[in-house]
């Protein structure tokens, strides 16, 4: 289609142009890029995103007049460039989002779907991992053999929900009890071990392997006196001297029980080793601990420190990151630590934020190039009720309803607000 236009339409594009040279004159313009979907006759189109020559009309800038016009626009650009008034243009600019605004909604709400196309099963895989890995727990504190089939299926299970997206799973390990934190600890470790591995490169016989060597660190803790290892306080020396027996009395129960990789008794053996020397029980240096040992030792921590237990509560992901990259090179491998952060992210997925505007959000996922502005699913108001969720990446400028610029102003505890994560997952799922 071509613009055709009357000598009078023409004249009066002439007229309109000599206005606009003169209003150029009196004011200070800017030029805006606006989707086309945004577009309002009577706006100046300035610039294309093409070249004028591949869409057919007849001025290199013109006053979009008549539907057209602007059906011909629609159909060739994606956006365009409209000049305005500079102080017009500040007291309109929330209602006219940007393409690049648009995109990154439409990415940020794929995001949203993406994760909630995966959470049914990985729902399923994470409950009927739970009794597993209790039943698993059960059979070492009862000096039985473990089912070993039902374990590596499934570890296989939670690989194929990780591979497909894994944000849901990240989701689900924030749902934790601290009645029962070994079981949920081992898990939750297992699931991260998985993740970490694929950003590492392993292939998906190594990233099984991996995953069964979180599941199965902490068998030795079974066979821990239950009065010390539930103990709702600080152990004592004595019984810190106890308690880290686990490392040996784990590797010892899976070797006797046979059917298991070496590589998974070493890491139940040496995950409380340390790069500097300092760790236990041999207190092996760097060049002597193996990978995966070195890669649960900075899963084990990260999770205990982020978890509530019956003495404390736990912190926020960003405080416990901190701890880690603080203690790289000294208790940690400092290469696997800082991949683990990038990993992570500042904002790790179902961990929850306080907006500047005091709105409460749950991180959906992390912008890999600016791990401060995550994609966030808003849920609760400022005064601490559910809202009408809305999806919104950080990456690009989103306003509230007040035109205050989302920004998060702070990471959360997940005990800081009385949100039930379990019963809000399975709303989304």
């Amino acid at each position: 289609m071509i613009f055709k236009r009357s000598k009078k339409e023409q004249d009066d594009t002439s007229t309109t142009r000599e206005s606009d040279t003169q209003r150029k004159k009196r004011t200070r313009l800017v030029k805006i890029q606006i989707p086309v979907d945004e577009l309002t006759l009577g706006m100046q189109i300035a610039e294309l995103d093409r070249p004028w020559t591949e869409v057919p009309v007849l001025f290199q800038g013109f006053p979009l007049q008549n539907q057209e016009d602007l059906d011909t626009l629609a159909v060739y650009c994606n956006h365009v460039y409209v000049e305005l008034d500079e102080e017009y243009w500040e007291t309109i600019k929330h209602d006219y989002p940007s393409a690049e605004y648009k995109q990154a909604r439409s990415e940020a709400e794929e995001a949203h779907h993406s994760l909630h196309q995966e959470l049914p099963r990985a729902q399923r895989i994470f409950t009927a991992s739970k009794k597993s890995i209790k039943d698993l727990l059960d059979a070492v504190k009862n000096n039985k053999a473990i089912n070993i089939d039902e374990s590596k299926q499934l570890v296989s299970d939670c690989v194929t929900s990780i591979l497909a997206n894994p944000n849901a799973m990240f989701w689900l390990s924030r749902i934790k009890d601290s009645d029962e934190y070994t079981s949920e600890h081992c898990l939750r470790v297992s699931i991260m071990a998985i993740a970490f591995g694929q950003i590492l490169g392993f292939s998906h016989q190594e990233l099984e392997n991996i995953g069964m060597c979180g599941l199965l660190h902490d068998v030795g803790k079974m066979k821990i006196p239950p009065e010390i290892l539930n103990k709702p306080g600080p152990l004592t020396d004595d019984e810190f001297k106890v308690m880290k027996e686990h490392t040996v009395l784990g590797y010892i129960f899976l070797k006797q029980h046979g059917g298991f990789d070496e590589m998974v008794s070493d890491v139940a053996h040496a995950h409380h080793e340390r790069v500097d020397g300092k760790g236990y029980p041999q207190r092996l240096e760097s060049e002597r601990i193996g990978l995966y040992p070195k890669i649960i030792g900075i899963i084990d921590a990260y999770d205990a420190i982020t978890s509530d237990r019956s003495f404390r509560d736990g912190l926020a992901p960003l405080e416990a990151l901190g701890i880690l990259f603080k203690e790289r090179g000294t208790h940690f491998d400092t290469e696997l630590v800082e991949k683990f952060i990038q990993m992570v992210g500042i904002y790790p997925p179902g961990s929850l934020v306080e907006m500047t505007n005091g709105e409460t959000g749950i991180v959906l996922a992390a912008n890999p190039d600016q791990k401060l502005k995550p994609k966030i699913e808003i849920i609760l108001d400022s005064k601490g009720n559910f809202r009408r969720p809305i999806v919104i990446d950080l990456t690009k400028e989103q306003y509230d309803q007040d035109n205050n610029l989302y920004a998060i102003k702070k990471p959360l505890r997940d005990s800081s607000r009385e949100i039930n994560l379990e019963d809000f997952i399975r709303g989304n799922g």
